[in-house]
């Protein structure tokens, strides 16, 4: 399911970073987080994860994304490449030989960040498990997502 936000209607709890976890973390997201597991630091995420972050003030800053590509997915998959925009503009990608914990962190220049405003950053796994008896699409296991200096 996919939705679409009027960002006169956005609250106004976004901020740069957000671990999933968090009591506010439903705020953040858009689309394509497909679980949430009580108590859990991570949530499934299908192939493509949409979350939305506001900044203050544009300056240089790190993109980073925490997650797990899962050994039963890997079975299926094998090697992935995970790519992230923000707004449809590519920051990085990243190819993925073995499945385990990542981290990911890429410098972002500030004429792709917007201040103020929420930016859509989006994670997106080339290949997934997909489920023959009911279709469910799991990508990758998501931590931690957002913006630091």
């Amino acid at each position: 399911m996919q939705r679409v936000f009027d960002p006169s209607s956005e609250p106004k709890v976004v901020g740069a970073i957000v671990s999933m976890d968090s009591p506010h973390v439903d705020n953040y997201i858009v689309s394509g987080i497909i679980t949430r597991e009580p108590g859990s630091s991570w949530r499934w995420a299908n192939e493509k994860a949409q979350l939305r972050f506001a900044i203050g003030e544009a300056q240089r800053m790190k993109f980073i994304a925490d997650f797990v590509i899962a050994d039963d997915t890997f079975k299926v998959t094998g090697p992935v490449t995970m790519k992230f925009t923000i707004d449809g503009r590519p920051i990085g990608a990243e190819r993925y030989d073995k499945p385990g914990e990542k981290h990911y962190e890429v410098e972002v220049a500030p004429a792709v960040l917007r201040s103020g405003e929420p930016m859509t950053v989006s994670a997106e796994v080339d290949k997934y498990f997909e489920s023959k008896t009911d279709g469910v699409k799991l990508g990758f296991l998501l931590i931690r997502m957002g913006f630091t200096q």
